[in-house]
């Protein structure tokens, strides 16, 4: 057995690994994305419309799995954002249990699975596209979880106050 000395005692490798464990599940809550009822005040809605070749997961929570599809999914979600008296500009407040407090919290309220067709010229692009007939769009990075793309999207959607569709009611 391998053991690293720390101070005056020797400490297991087997400790640390399970320390690391521990301490990298101390991470924010997953399966985020059912919706909850918007009841706190002062909030922001995101409305999102999300396209995506990720393989439906079945699970209402995640929506989607890390796993390709051959067809193309499209959904409009709606995340509600915390006052920014409340929550550090910049970053995703995630929820540290579900379901989520939309005071303090990132919050899922409504999800809608589109027809792939409804893409072009949707009701949802006639909703949202402003007078410049700008859009946010967004890619995100390698290694993410569906839900992790969709909140980040969230926040930078409303924290860049950008006028593109996307962008907070």
């Amino acid at each position: 057995m391998l053991r690293v000395v720390h101070g005056r005692r020797p400490v297991s490798v087997g400790r640390i690994s399970l320390l690391a464990v521990a301490l990298t599940g101390c991470g924010h809550a997953e399966e985020v994305l059912v919706p909850i009822a918007y009841s706190a005040p002062d909030t922001s809605i995101a409305d999102l419309l999300v396209i995506t070749t990720r393989k439906p997961s079945g699970n209402p929570a995640t929506l989607y799995s890390g796993q390709r599809d051959k067809a193309f999914s499209l959904d409009e979600i709606k995340v509600s954002i915390p006052p920014d008296s409340h929550r550090k500009v910049g970053d995703v407040q995630w929820p540290k249990r579900l379901p989520p407090d939309p005071a303090t919290d990132f919050a899922t309220v409504e999800v809608s699975h589109l027809a792939p067709t409804q893409a072009a010229g949707s009701d949802w692009l006639a909703r949202n596209l402003p007078k410049s007939r700008d859009v946010l769009v967004f890619v995100h990075g390698f290694n993410n979880r569906y839900e992790d793309a969709v909140y980040r999207f969230a926040q930078i959607a409303h924290d860049s106050k950008a006028d593109a569709a996307s962008r907070p009611t």
